[in-house]
């Protein structure tokens, strides 16, 4: 009984050996055959005014106001839509402009959805458009199954835009019991930049649904004001590289908030190199998580940033999920992209690169702000992990692609 028991378990570890290295073969020749036909989109700078929301309410109040007004066209994508009390609201919203004639478009990641189909059908029913996101394929079907849509782009009348970390449900507001407090960081752009994200919701949407979207653009303005913006779409490696241009150029400061912190060594050496260079570097993560098993693997990288003098500060306050980057005080990077290999690796994700002295200030005053609300990591705190947690801190990187 015992050696049939061996066996079978010596078969179950071969079988899920072979089933592993078949995924990791697929991942990479999936990776490689989109990003040869989906390059990173760098565009080009225009104007624009831009807010800042920290808050789920204020994202959803100023967001629902611009539906509420919209005339021509409400395009939105969200990674996530829950199907609670905020987001029926939403919903609500959306058929309402759709019954008023405005061209209403939702998507959302094809593994992010939580709505019932009851809602769905009233929503398509009224007009409003629904496409799930990046569906799963045969071909390269291990890679189409880990390749997210992870961005979060919101057009309405081609001339506001909103990217950032929200997504739609009760759980930013702060009403998940785990979490708690939800913290993250969402832009509104009005202005000529919008224009580039409604052309990037344009082309996701004809290449999830197959469908061409009969539109015309208003020519871009001259005149305009505000902050001067560009945007990046990526899917896969060329994102590490403007990062590390980024941080490369920094030298006075890089300030980072992130809530899952696995980079490569790239990454690694590039902010021990700023700090060599008396660049201060200080970098935001969250203490609590939604995702525990992203922490081990972070561990040893912190411990070799903190013996070069980087500073790492653990949120206390609730649940962390900013996605923001700060350098010298003058550019600002916000958007949806972690800093993790599915990220940097495997998934969709959008950036918006801000180069406007008081805007930066404005993010490093509101980052400022969360630090208060967060413990300093020291070395000694690593000596308290539970055993798991230690045992954990070797696991291989890469693994981590595939949560």
């Amino acid at each position: 009984m015992l050696k049939k028991a061996i066996i079978a378990m010596m078969v179950i570890t071969g079988l899920s050996v072979v089933l592993f290295l078949i995924m990791q073969w697929d991942v990479r020749q999936g990776v490689k055959n989109y990003t040869r036909t989906h390059p990173m989109t760098e565009t080009l700078s225009s104007n624009a005014s831009i807010d800042i929301f920290n808050t789920g309410k204020s994202f959803y109040e100023n967001l629902f106001s611009d539906i509420e007004t919209a005339e021509h066209n409400v395009w939105i994508h969200f990674f996530i839509i829950r199907d609670d009390e905020i987001s029926q609201e939403f919903f609500d919203l959306l058929i309402k402009k759709a019954q008023m004639g405005v061209d209403v478009r939702l998507s959302v990641d094809f593994l992010g959805s939580d709505i019932d189909k009851k809602y769905i059908k009233k929503m398509e029913k009224a007009g409003v458009k629904i496409v799930k996101s990046r569906p799963i394929m045969f071909k390269n079907a291990f890679y189409s199954l880990h390749h997210r849509n992870h961005r979060r782009l919101i057009s309405i009348d081609e001339s506001i835009a909103y990217i950032g970390g929200f997504n739609m449900g009760d759980e930013y507001l702060g009403k998940d019991p785990k979490l708690g407090y939800w913290r993250d960081y969402h832009i509104r752009l009005a202005g000529d930049s919008g224009k580039e994200v409604y052309k990037q919701f344009k082309r996701d949407w004809i290449e999830d649904e197959g469908e061409n979207i009969k539109s015309d653009l208003p020519p871009y303005t001259s005149a305009g004001s505000g902050g001067d913006v560009h945007f990046i779409f990526s899917t896969g490696n060329p994102l590490i590289e403007k990062t590390i241009d980024w941080i490369n150029e920094a030298e006075k400061s890089v300030t980072i908030t992130t809530p899952y912190f696995i980079p490569n060594n790239k990454l690694i050496s590039a902010l021990k190199e700023a700090v060599t260079r008396g660049v201060e570097v200080n970098i935001l993560l969250p203490d609590d998580t939604d995702a525990w098993f992203t922490k081990p693997v972070s561990y040893r990288i912190e411990k070799s940033l903190l013996e070069e003098g980087v500073n790492i500060y653990l949120y206390q306050k609730g649940f962390f999920h900013g996605k923001v980057m700060v350098v010298d005080h003058a550019l600002a990077d916000v958007g949806t992209a972690n800093w993790d290999p599915r990220s940097f690796y495997l998934n969709d994700e959008s950036n918006c690169i801000i180069r406007d002295e008081e805007v930066a200030r404005h993010l490093e005053s509101l980052i400022e702000v969360d630090m208060k609300d967060s413990e300093k990591l020291t070395m000694e705190a690593f000596d308290d992990l539970p055993f798991w947690e230690k045992a954990l801190q070797t696991t291989p990187r890469w693994v981590y692609y595939y949560f």
